[in-house]
C-alpha cells in the first residue's frame, strides 16, 4: 500500500459558513491520493450552491430527512459509504477541519 486512495466523506445539513473551510482543508493535504464525497442532507441553506463550485467532489442530495439527526447523519455516512472507492476512509463533518498533514500522517 505504497499510494492507497483515500476517501473523506463530508455530511453536511445547513452548515454553508463552514463548507469552505472544510473541503479547502482536504483540498490542501500534503497527500494527494484524495476523493471527496460530500452527503448533503436537504439543506434549507445555501449549502448546495456553494459545493457545486469545486470541482471533483462527489455530490450526494439526500431529498428524505427524519427529525432525527444522528440518524440522518448515519444514513449520510452509509450513502457516502457505498460511493466510496478509498481503500482508507475518513469522517468528516462539514462544520470541522483536518489539518494539512492529517491524512498523511495517518498513512
Amino acid at each position: 500500500m505504497n499510494n492507497p486512495k483515500v476517501s473523506v466523506l463530508i455530511a453536511n445539513y445547513n452548515n454553508q459558513k463552514y463548507i469552505r473551510e472544510c473541503i479547502d482543508s482536504i483540498k490542501n493535504q500534503t497527500y494527494k491520493n484524495i476523493e471527496i464525497i460530500f452527503h448533503d442532507d436537504y439543506s434549507s441553506d445555501n449549502s448546495i450552491k456553494i459545493i457545486n463550485k469545486y470541482k471533483r467532489i462527489k455530490i450526494i442530495k439526500n431529498k428524505i430527512r427524519t427529525r432525527f439527526g444522528a440518524f440522518n447523519q448515519m444514513n449520510a455516512y452509509k450513502r457516502a459509504f457505498k460511493k466510496s472507492r478509498g481503500e482508507i476512509i475518513f469522517l468528516l463533518d462539514s462544520d470541522d477541519l483536518f489539518k494539512k498533514n492529517k491524512i498523511r500522517s495517518v498513512i
